[in-house]
């Protein structure tokens, strides 16, 4: 430290050591970070516990830590966008047992689908775990589809440029031009979600999704997994699309 320069706070030191390796590494257990950093179990622990209480880390089902949304607004101050999907991401884990089907909080980023989070590890449902940091692609995605569709007309158009020249082969047959493209992305924005099938090994899987909107953009999307021998689109409109669009809107805390 330069001469007359007060002492830093270790502690605080610790804790943003521990910040920067998960923005980093991603969840990590608190042996893991233990070990990364050579500090002291006990020490990790109370560092891990203060960053939970203020809110900018998380606890996962797989008992590792992953910093929140809430954390990535101290890059740039405060965004509104992280904190609506922050309210968003906290009201799906607190409608997951009534949903009991994999929900998963996604936004747009670098013309993919970024999971921000899901309630995989809640639902007795899901055959495979979106987590956190999983990138998804733009069109072949309820998700993608419906941040498409809700997007001003500028940003979709510039986006579908960018996405219609490197779109998966079997998205060829389903819109064989980009007017067909338009075509289902207009009826998406008039129903008010967009849904997508991918086949599974046993199975195809059904999605549905809705868009998280802030100021008339989308800023992210939330969509509900399931098997489609378990329940038909028409079922899953029906029983999980009010709970999706209550979620969504926050009218569920």
């Amino acid at each position: 430290m330069p001469p007359g320069h007060p002492a830093p706070v270790r502690v605080l030191v610790r804790g943003l050591e521990v910040m920067v390796l998960l923005n980093r590494h991603g969840p990590l257990t608190t042996a893991g970070i233990s070990q990364r950093l050579r500090l002291a179990r006990t020490t990790v622990t109370r560092c891990l516990a203060t960053l939970e209480a203020m809110g900018f880390a998380e606890r996962l089902k797989t008992r590792r830590y992953a910093l929140t949304l809430k954390a990535k607004t101290l890059s740039h101050g405060f965004d509104t966008a992280v904190e609506r999907l922050e309210t968003v991401r906290a009201a799906m884990h607190a409608a997951a047992p009534q949903m009991q089907w994999p929900m998963s909080l996604t936004r747009l980023r670098h013309l993919e689908m970024f999971v921000e989070d899901s309630s995989d590890r809640d639902s007795g449902f899901a055959v495979e775990f979106f987590e956190r940091g999983v990138s998804l692609p733009v069109l072949t995605t309820a998700s993608g589809r419906v941040v498409l569709a809700f997007s001003s007309a500028r940003a979709r158009e510039t986006l579908i440029e960018l996405l219609w020249p490197s779109r998966a082969p079997e998205l060829y047959d389903l819109w064989p031009d980009r007017a067909a493209l338009e075509r289902e992305l207009d009826a998406t924005r008039e129903r008010g979600f967009a849904r997508a099938i991918r086949p599974l090994r046993l199975t195809e899987q059904g999605s549905i999704a809705v868009p998280v909107m802030l100021e008339g953009e989308p800023v992210g999307a939330l969509a509900v997994r399931f098997a489609l021998s378990a329940l038909s689109f028409d079922e899953a409109r029906r029983r999980l699309l009010p709970i999706l669009l209550d979620i969504a809107v926050g009218r569920r805390a």
